[in-house]
């Protein structure tokens, strides 16, 4: 049975603008009355009384739509969503969504549309496994979106993201400043645009000071503990020579950091690491994790107080600056 959200898509309209349509109201334009008209045809769509009172209707429910691949819904983070909306008496509705395929371009719109049936009036899309023209197709019928982690320049005002460049370089040229020279890297997952990102600035800071990091220094890793003690497996069994580690993200550096020790290593008398991420536990292990601090919770806010301002008519302050920051602790040893 076909939605208000079907005539919209099919429209190409907002679904505002069907509920207007279907109440009568004279503000809407003649062509978008017809383009609905003739969507609501084409479907054979039968209005019900919610869909007539859809313009005015509020779930006070904000959704959450992101992927496992993305490394997403970590407990933190979630907290501080829904911190947020409860102070406000809206709700939190999360689904882990699917990705598209080649063979089925369409999984991604129909967990969103999924999403959306299930009644909420925003949705927070988390990472970057929904396409850019998945974005522009939701948010033509479905506007009240925002994006976290994720640049897009046409939706620039909706995105909140910081930096993973230059996360990535600051790591790398840390390393540098503190003497090390040869220096491996246990990649974030390369499938998500900021992996690839973060191995850039890396990368590029090595370039910049002159360093080579020959291909077998270098292992992808998925975010995962267990990716984080293979790969550091993988660099032992290669019997490298090097002094320094960069990880893709903490839980990597904390798996790698265990691993070193089972094999006889000192962290950071014989191998330095430092993360990425600066995750809670990341101060209390031995050694205590050098990292980089990526504001993931600011920005979190940041993109929940921009849907509930545009949802809900609230006035409040909404921040687009995300600095990151190194954290130094005991995990990089000073050669210099």
């Amino acid at each position: 049975m076909a939605t208000v959200y079907d005539v919209a898509k099919l429209a190409g309209v907002g679904i505002g603008s069907v509920s207007r349509v279907i109440n009568g109201k004279d503000s809407v334009s003649e062509k978008t009355r017809s383009k609905v008209n003739k969507a609501i045809e084409a479907l054979n769509y039968k209005p019900n009384e919610s869909a007539r009172s859809l313009v005015s209707k509020k779930f006070n429910t904000i959704g959450i739509w992101g992927t496992e691949l993305a490394g997403t819904f970590n407990s933190q983070t979630l907290r501080v969503i829904d911190h947020e909306l409860i102070s406000h008496e809206k709700h939190c509705l999360v689904t882990n969504g699917n990705i598209s395929t080649l063979n089925n371009p369409n999984l991604a719109i129909n967990s969103v549309n999924d999403l959306i049936r299930k009644g909420c009036d925003g949705i927070i899309f988390w990472g970057t496994d929904i396409s850019h023209f998945d974005i522009a197709y939701v948010e033509k019928y479905f506007p009240n979106i925002v994006l976290l982690n994720n640049k897009i320049e046409e939706f620039d005002s909706k995105c909140f993201y910081f930096d993973h460049y230059k996360a990535g370089y600051t790591a790398g040229q840390h390393l540098i400043d503190n003497g090390h020279r040869r220096i491996a890297c246990i990649t974030g997952d390369f499938q998500t645009e900021d992996g690839r990102i973060r191995h850039d600035g890396f990368i590029d800071a090595m370039r910049d000071n002159n360093i080579n990091i020959p291909s077998k220094f270098i292992v992808e890793g998925d975010y995962s503990f267990i990716q984080g003690q293979n790969g550091m497996l993988t660099l032992l069994k290669r019997n490298l020579d090097f002094t320094a580690l960069f990880c893709g993200n903490d839980r990597t550096a904390m798996a790698a950091i265990a691993t070193l020790s089972q094999y006889g290593f000192n962290v950071p008398n014989d191998i330095s690491v430092i993360g990425y991420d600066d995750h809670d536990i990341a101060p209390f292990i031995s050694p205590p994790l050098s990292t980089i601090r990526v504001p993931f919770d600011d920005m979190a806010l940041a993109a929940v107080r921009k849907l509930l301002n545009a949802c809900y008519d609230l006035q409040l302050s909404v921040d687009h600056n995300f600095p990151v920051k190194l954290i130094e602790r005991q995990s990089v040893r000073n050669l210099t």
